[in-house]
Protein backbone atom coordinates (compact mmCIF):
# COMPACT_ATOMS: atom_id res chain seq x y z
CA UNK A 1 0.00 0.00 0.00
CA UNK A 2 2.57 2.15 0.82
CA UNK A 3 4.69 1.20 -1.68
CA UNK A 4 1.25 2.28 -4.56
CA UNK A 5 0.94 5.19 -2.58
CA UNK A 6 4.64 6.64 -3.30
CA UNK A 7 4.62 5.57 -6.72
CA UNK A 8 1.71 7.58 -7.40
CA UNK A 9 2.80 10.96 -5.44
CA UNK A 10 6.26 10.60 -7.73
CA UNK A 11 3.98 10.15 -10.60
CA UNK A 12 1.92 13.18 -9.79
CA UNK A 13 5.35 15.09 -9.64
CA UNK A 14 6.36 14.66 -12.52
CA UNK A 15 3.02 16.00 -14.64
CA UNK A 16 3.43 18.96 -12.29
CA UNK A 17 7.06 19.81 -13.50
CA UNK A 18 6.44 18.16 -17.22
CA UNK A 19 3.95 21.32 -16.93
CA UNK A 20 6.28 24.27 -15.77
CA UNK A 21 8.68 23.25 -18.97
CA UNK A 22 8.54 25.72 -21.89
CA UNK A 23 10.13 24.73 -25.16
CA UNK A 24 12.18 27.79 -26.16
CA UNK A 25 13.76 28.39 -29.52
CA UNK A 26 17.01 29.74 -29.79
CA UNK A 27 17.57 32.55 -32.23
CA UNK A 28 22.01 31.76 -33.11
CA UNK A 29 22.86 34.65 -34.95
CA UNK A 30 23.97 33.62 -39.11
CA UNK A 31 27.06 35.04 -39.81
CA UNK A 32 28.41 34.54 -43.51
CA UNK A 33 31.39 32.40 -43.89
CA UNK A 34 34.58 33.97 -43.44
CA UNK A 35 38.53 33.10 -44.69
CA UNK A 36 40.44 31.15 -42.12
CA UNK A 37 44.00 31.64 -42.02
CA UNK A 38 46.35 29.42 -39.95
CA UNK A 39 49.78 29.52 -40.14
CA UNK A 40 53.56 30.16 -38.00
CA UNK A 41 56.46 31.58 -39.96
CA UNK A 42 60.09 31.37 -38.72
CA UNK A 43 63.18 32.76 -39.99
CA UNK A 44 65.32 31.11 -43.29
CA UNK A 45 62.15 29.42 -44.16
CA UNK A 46 59.27 30.27 -46.58
CA UNK A 47 55.89 31.26 -45.50
CA UNK A 48 53.53 28.64 -45.22
CA UNK A 49 49.53 28.66 -44.45
CA UNK A 50 46.22 27.03 -44.71
CA UNK A 51 43.25 28.75 -45.61
CA UNK A 52 39.63 27.67 -45.24
CA UNK A 53 36.64 29.08 -44.30
CA UNK A 54 34.22 28.92 -40.83
CA UNK A 55 31.44 27.11 -39.70
CA UNK A 56 28.22 27.99 -39.46
CA UNK A 57 27.11 27.56 -35.62
CA UNK A 58 24.05 25.03 -36.66
CA UNK A 59 27.37 22.48 -36.74
CA UNK A 60 25.92 21.87 -40.25
CA UNK A 61 29.42 20.73 -41.72
CA UNK A 62 27.85 21.09 -44.98
CA UNK A 63 28.59 24.80 -46.76
CA UNK A 64 30.36 26.90 -49.55
CA UNK A 65 33.86 25.33 -50.34
CA UNK A 66 36.98 28.08 -50.70
CA UNK A 67 37.34 28.77 -54.51
CA UNK A 68 41.01 27.71 -55.36
CA UNK A 69 41.56 30.86 -57.74
CA UNK A 70 41.99 32.88 -54.87
CA UNK A 71 45.05 35.36 -54.18
CA UNK A 72 46.73 35.41 -51.54
CA UNK A 73 50.21 37.91 -50.99
CA UNK A 74 52.71 38.48 -48.86
CA UNK A 75 54.26 42.09 -48.18
CA UNK A 76 57.24 43.05 -45.78
CA UNK A 77 56.92 45.99 -44.25
CA UNK A 78 54.27 47.22 -46.30
CA UNK A 79 55.93 46.35 -49.50
CA UNK A 80 54.70 43.78 -51.83
CA UNK A 81 56.80 40.71 -51.43
CA UNK A 82 55.56 37.44 -53.39
CA UNK A 83 52.19 35.87 -54.53
CA UNK A 84 51.82 32.41 -52.48
CA UNK A 85 51.47 29.04 -54.53
CA UNK A 86 48.57 26.78 -53.88
CA UNK A 87 50.07 23.58 -53.33
CA UNK A 88 49.04 19.62 -52.38
CA UNK A 89 50.10 17.83 -49.23
CA UNK A 90 50.13 13.88 -49.98
CA UNK A 91 47.17 13.21 -47.89
CA UNK A 92 44.90 15.53 -49.95
CA UNK A 93 45.47 18.93 -47.83
CA UNK A 94 46.11 22.31 -49.75
CA UNK A 95 48.08 24.80 -48.56
CA UNK A 96 49.55 28.08 -50.01
CA UNK A 97 53.50 28.56 -49.72
CA UNK A 98 55.76 31.44 -50.61
CA UNK A 99 59.50 31.67 -52.04
CA UNK A 100 61.44 34.08 -50.31
CA UNK A 101 63.29 33.28 -46.83
CA UNK A 102 61.65 35.50 -43.80
CA UNK A 103 63.98 37.32 -41.94
CA UNK A 104 63.76 38.83 -38.63
CA UNK A 105 62.61 42.23 -37.66
CA UNK A 106 60.53 42.73 -40.48
CA UNK A 107 56.44 42.54 -40.32
CA UNK A 108 55.08 39.98 -42.57
CA UNK A 109 51.34 40.77 -43.66
CA UNK A 110 50.01 38.18 -45.41
CA UNK A 111 46.44 39.43 -47.36
CA UNK A 112 44.02 36.79 -49.00
CA UNK A 113 41.00 37.75 -51.31
CA UNK A 114 39.21 35.30 -52.42
CA UNK A 115 35.92 35.84 -54.74
CA UNK A 116 32.57 36.69 -52.74
CA UNK A 117 33.87 36.64 -49.03
CA UNK A 118 35.58 39.48 -47.37
CA UNK A 119 39.39 40.07 -47.50
CA UNK A 120 41.32 38.75 -44.54
CA UNK A 121 44.59 40.41 -43.41
CA UNK A 122 47.05 39.53 -40.51
CA UNK A 123 50.45 40.35 -39.77
CA UNK A 124 53.55 39.78 -37.41
CA UNK A 125 56.94 39.89 -36.84
CA UNK A 126 59.84 37.31 -36.12
CA UNK A 127 61.02 37.73 -32.21
CA UNK A 128 64.37 38.44 -30.82
CA UNK A 129 65.65 35.04 -29.60
CA UNK A 130 67.15 34.26 -26.36
CA UNK A 131 70.40 33.01 -27.34
CA UNK A 132 72.17 31.90 -24.10
CA UNK A 133 69.91 28.80 -23.50
CA UNK A 134 71.95 25.85 -21.75
CA UNK A 135 70.70 21.62 -21.95
CA UNK A 136 72.10 19.59 -18.97
CA UNK A 137 71.64 15.75 -18.97
CA UNK A 138 71.63 14.63 -15.25
CA UNK A 139 73.75 11.65 -16.19
CA UNK A 140 73.84 10.20 -12.70
CA UNK A 141 69.94 10.20 -12.31
CA UNK A 142 69.35 8.48 -15.35
CA UNK A 143 67.07 5.15 -14.86
CA UNK A 144 66.44 2.30 -17.20
CA UNK A 145 62.67 0.51 -17.00
CA UNK A 146 61.87 -2.55 -18.55
CA UNK A 147 58.69 -3.70 -20.32
CA UNK A 148 58.80 -7.40 -19.76
CA UNK A 149 55.43 -7.84 -22.28
CA UNK A 150 56.89 -6.19 -25.70
CA UNK A 151 60.80 -6.56 -25.39
CA UNK A 152 60.93 -2.18 -25.05
CA UNK A 153 62.87 -0.56 -22.25
CA UNK A 154 62.35 3.04 -21.00
CA UNK A 155 65.22 5.27 -20.71
CA UNK A 156 64.45 8.07 -18.21
CA UNK A 157 66.56 11.02 -18.50
CA UNK A 158 66.23 13.76 -16.18
CA UNK A 159 67.25 17.14 -18.01
CA UNK A 160 67.72 20.70 -16.84
CA UNK A 161 67.33 23.93 -19.41
CA UNK A 162 68.65 27.12 -18.48
CA UNK A 163 67.81 30.47 -19.80
CA UNK A 164 70.61 33.27 -18.57
CA UNK A 165 69.16 35.94 -20.91
CA UNK A 166 65.82 35.26 -19.75
CA UNK A 167 63.85 38.52 -20.73
CA UNK A 168 61.89 40.92 -18.07
CA UNK A 169 59.20 40.95 -20.17
CA UNK A 170 57.24 38.70 -22.59
CA UNK A 171 58.48 35.54 -21.81
CA UNK A 172 56.86 33.99 -24.85
CA UNK A 173 58.51 30.26 -25.13
CA UNK A 174 57.72 26.63 -26.54
CA UNK A 175 60.27 23.94 -26.13
CA UNK A 176 59.99 20.08 -28.28
CA UNK A 177 62.39 17.25 -27.61
CA UNK A 178 63.60 14.83 -29.42
CA UNK A 179 65.80 11.40 -29.31
CA UNK A 180 67.87 10.20 -32.10
CA UNK A 181 67.85 6.83 -32.10
CA UNK A 182 70.61 4.88 -33.87
CA UNK A 183 70.43 1.05 -35.41
CA UNK A 184 71.99 -1.20 -33.63
CA UNK A 185 74.18 -3.86 -36.43
CA UNK A 186 74.00 -1.40 -39.37
CA UNK A 187 75.98 -0.93 -41.83
CA UNK A 188 74.62 2.31 -43.09
CA UNK A 189 74.95 3.68 -39.24
CA UNK A 190 71.51 4.68 -39.89
CA UNK A 191 69.49 6.99 -37.54
CA UNK A 192 65.75 7.69 -36.27
CA UNK A 193 64.47 10.64 -34.62
CA UNK A 194 61.19 10.25 -32.84
CA UNK A 195 59.44 13.02 -30.20
CA UNK A 196 59.87 12.34 -26.91
CA UNK A 197 57.31 13.04 -24.20
CA UNK A 198 58.36 14.25 -20.81
CA UNK A 199 57.28 14.25 -16.90
CA UNK A 200 57.62 16.91 -14.57
CA UNK A 201 56.04 18.43 -11.18
CA UNK A 202 52.72 19.34 -10.85
CA UNK A 203 53.19 23.12 -11.29
CA UNK A 204 55.27 22.37 -14.49
CA UNK A 205 52.40 20.51 -15.95
CA UNK A 206 49.66 22.83 -14.79
CA UNK A 207 51.40 25.51 -17.02
CA UNK A 208 52.47 23.90 -20.13
CA UNK A 209 50.19 23.42 -23.14
CA UNK A 210 50.44 20.93 -26.37
CA UNK A 211 50.52 22.18 -29.41
CA UNK A 212 49.39 20.55 -32.68
CA UNK A 213 52.55 21.12 -34.20
CA UNK A 214 54.15 19.19 -31.67
CA UNK A 215 55.82 21.35 -29.06
CA UNK A 216 54.62 23.04 -25.83
CA UNK A 217 53.96 26.33 -25.12
CA UNK A 218 55.07 27.10 -21.19
CA UNK A 219 52.67 29.55 -19.80
CA UNK A 220 54.63 33.17 -18.63
CA UNK A 221 53.37 32.97 -15.62
CA UNK A 222 55.85 30.05 -14.94
CA UNK A 223 59.05 32.65 -14.33
CA UNK A 224 56.77 34.54 -12.14
CA UNK A 225 58.83 32.98 -8.74
CA UNK A 226 62.59 34.28 -10.04
CA UNK A 227 63.99 31.23 -11.91
CA UNK A 228 65.24 30.92 -14.87
CA UNK A 229 65.47 26.79 -15.40
CA UNK A 230 63.11 24.04 -16.57
CA UNK A 231 63.76 20.62 -14.97
CA UNK A 232 61.86 17.64 -16.86
CA UNK A 233 62.32 13.85 -17.48
CA UNK A 234 62.56 12.42 -20.93
CA UNK A 235 61.17 9.62 -21.23
CA UNK A 236 62.77 7.84 -24.54
CA UNK A 237 61.91 3.90 -25.65
CA UNK A 238 63.53 1.79 -27.33
CA UNK A 239 64.07 -1.46 -28.22
CA UNK A 240 67.92 -2.85 -27.15
CA UNK A 241 67.98 -5.54 -29.47
CA UNK A 242 67.48 -3.14 -33.13
CA UNK A 243 68.45 0.44 -31.62
CA UNK A 244 69.97 2.74 -29.27
CA UNK A 245 69.86 6.15 -27.82
CA UNK A 246 72.54 8.32 -29.19
CA UNK A 247 71.20 11.87 -28.81
CA UNK A 248 68.82 13.96 -26.61
CA UNK A 249 67.73 17.04 -28.97
CA UNK A 250 65.78 20.44 -27.94
CA UNK A 251 63.80 23.25 -29.63
CA UNK A 252 63.73 25.76 -27.73
CA UNK A 253 61.69 28.76 -29.54
CA UNK A 254 60.71 32.42 -28.69
CA UNK A 255 57.49 33.38 -29.28
CA UNK A 256 55.66 36.35 -30.70
CA UNK A 257 52.89 37.70 -28.64
CA UNK A 258 50.23 36.76 -31.07
CA UNK A 259 51.62 33.36 -31.73
CA UNK A 260 51.55 32.77 -27.34
CA UNK A 261 48.41 33.89 -27.26
CA UNK A 262 46.64 31.87 -29.55
CA UNK A 263 48.19 28.76 -28.15
CA UNK A 264 47.00 29.73 -24.72
CA UNK A 265 43.11 30.30 -25.74
CA UNK A 266 43.26 27.04 -27.76
CA UNK A 267 44.70 25.23 -25.02
CA UNK A 268 41.45 26.41 -22.79
CA UNK A 269 39.04 25.47 -25.25
CA UNK A 270 37.13 22.22 -24.82
CA UNK A 271 35.69 22.71 -21.34
CA UNK A 272 32.02 23.38 -20.32
CA UNK A 273 32.75 26.53 -18.92
CA UNK A 274 34.63 27.52 -22.06
CA UNK A 275 33.83 30.76 -24.24
CA UNK A 276 34.37 30.04 -27.78
CA UNK A 277 34.63 33.32 -28.29
CA UNK A 278 37.42 34.13 -26.45
CA UNK A 279 39.94 32.16 -29.06
CA UNK A 280 42.69 34.60 -29.74
CA UNK A 281 42.13 36.01 -33.62
CA UNK A 282 44.93 38.47 -35.69
CA UNK A 283 42.86 38.22 -38.92
CA UNK A 284 41.49 40.88 -40.14
CA UNK A 285 37.82 40.36 -41.63
CA UNK A 286 38.16 36.75 -40.70
CA UNK A 287 39.43 34.42 -38.48
CA UNK A 288 42.68 32.49 -37.46
CA UNK A 289 46.17 32.96 -36.55
CA UNK A 290 49.33 34.29 -38.39
CA UNK A 291 52.17 34.35 -36.23
CA UNK A 292 55.61 33.71 -35.96
CA UNK A 293 58.93 32.15 -33.57
CA UNK A 294 62.52 32.32 -33.37
CA UNK A 295 64.06 29.11 -32.96
CA UNK A 296 67.41 27.69 -31.10
CA UNK A 297 68.35 23.99 -31.27
CA UNK A 298 70.48 22.30 -29.19
CA UNK A 299 71.64 19.07 -28.39
CA UNK A 300 73.51 16.63 -25.74
CA UNK A 301 74.93 13.10 -26.27
CA UNK A 302 73.39 10.48 -24.35
CA UNK A 303 75.54 8.26 -21.90
CA UNK A 304 76.45 4.61 -23.33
Amino acid sequence: MLKRDLSLLLLIGVLACSGCVELVELDLPQEPPRVVITGHFTADEPVSVFIGLSQSLSGSNVGPELPSEGDVTLAADGVFLNRLALKTLPDGRRFWQGRDLLRPGVRYTITARFPGFETAQASDSIPVSVSAVSLRIKADSIRYISDTTNGTWIMRVPIRITIEDLPEQRRYFAFGLQSELSSEGSSTGSSVFATVNFLANGRTLALTYGTPEGVFVLNENYWNDGRNTLDLEAVIPYRPTEEKPRRLLLEWRTLSEAYYRYHVSLASQGGALNDPDALFNNVQGGYGTFSAFARLRLSEALPE
